[in-house]
């Protein structure tokens, strides 16, 4: 029987290395985790700008986001089906046109909303409640808080530190043992806005996005930023309600006060802020940094 001659071990291992090589580099990027940074930063001569995308459902935002072509800043999986993105001016019009595509908005800057700050109703006492706190985040060792307090998730990249204390003011207001609406419920501080007083729509969704996917029950989240006319913010408000987790302090309907550069969609060719989102693939920046 004649003898059957095969490839060298030494071809086959080359070609086994080569396919594993293909499929990773087709493969979805490993750094799209839920609300993740992928810092997808666009050519610098490339006029772009940064924006949040709302699919029709989470099918539709995965094959939206395994299209390597959008360079996907955050990927949403639970407080809405969607990412945060930058486009220039072509893309934008192609993604507003895709069936798949239920809302398109330019990512902007936002500010926090004055008090006071109230819980919903039920949750006067406390006991066994946890507050999630989106907002500058809060310091843990206030002695309002006793051992209540932790930092939880800071969508800004930082450590969840207090910069500006408005998240600590919010805080003491919804639990402070002295004059808190529910002085035994537990503290989980969620940043979302930065140290210059202001965040961005894609941090506070992220936010809600980690709040969704990691909330103790029973619970209640405030949100003291204004977001009005936001249609991703809004969804992601009502889908964090329906799964049980009241939302307080939101600002969805007032309308946006527009004498505040602030509150103006960002553009990535400015260079300021393009230094800035390299850095941090969050983007939260400064009103004075635009």
């Amino acid at each position: 029987m004649p003898r059957r001659f095969g490839l060298p071990s030494v071809y086959l291992a080359a070609a086994a290395a080569t396919a594993v090589a293909t499929a990773v580099t087709t493969a979805v990027p490993l750094a799209m985790t839920p609300a993740s940074g992928l810092a997808g930063r666009p050519a610098a001569n490339e006029p772009s700008r940064a924006y949040l995308v709302t699919a029709r459902d989470r099918s539709a935002a995965r094959d939206l986001v395994g299209e390597v072509r959008w360079r996907v800043r955050r990927y949403y999986t639970a407080a809405l089906p969607g990412f945060a993105t930058w486009l220039t001016a072509a893309e934008a019009a192609e993604l507003a046109a895709d069936p798949r595509v239920r809302a398109l908005e330019p990512d902007r800057l936002v500010l926090p909303v004055p008090g006071p700050h109230r819980l919903p109703a039920g949750a006067a006492d406390g006991p066994g409640i946890t507050v999630y706190v989106v907002d500058s985040g809060l310091d843990p060792a206030h002695g309002d808080f006793g051992d209540r307090a932790w930092h939880a998730f800071d969508a800004t990249g930082g450590t969840g530190g207090d910069c500006t204390g408005h998240g600590t003011r919010v805080a003491r207001q919804a639990a402070g043992r002295v004059h808190g609406a529910a002085p035994r419920a537990r503290l989980a501080s969620v940043r979302v806005l930065g140290c210059g007083g202001t965040g961005t729509l894609s941090d506070v969704v992220a936010g809600l996005d980690w709040v969704r996917r990691h909330a103790r029950r029973p619970a209640v989240a405030t949100l003291a930023v204004d977001g009005a006319g936001s249609a991703a913010l809004s969804t992601a408000v009502r889908r964090l309600e329906r799964a049980g987790v009241p939302v307080t302090g939101a600002s969805l309907a007032r309308p946006a006060r527009p004498t505040r550069p602030a509150f103006s969609a960002f553009s990535a060719d400015h260079g300021a802020s393009h230094a800035l989102v390299r850095q941090n693939p969050s983007g939260t920046l400064r009103a004075g940094e635009l």
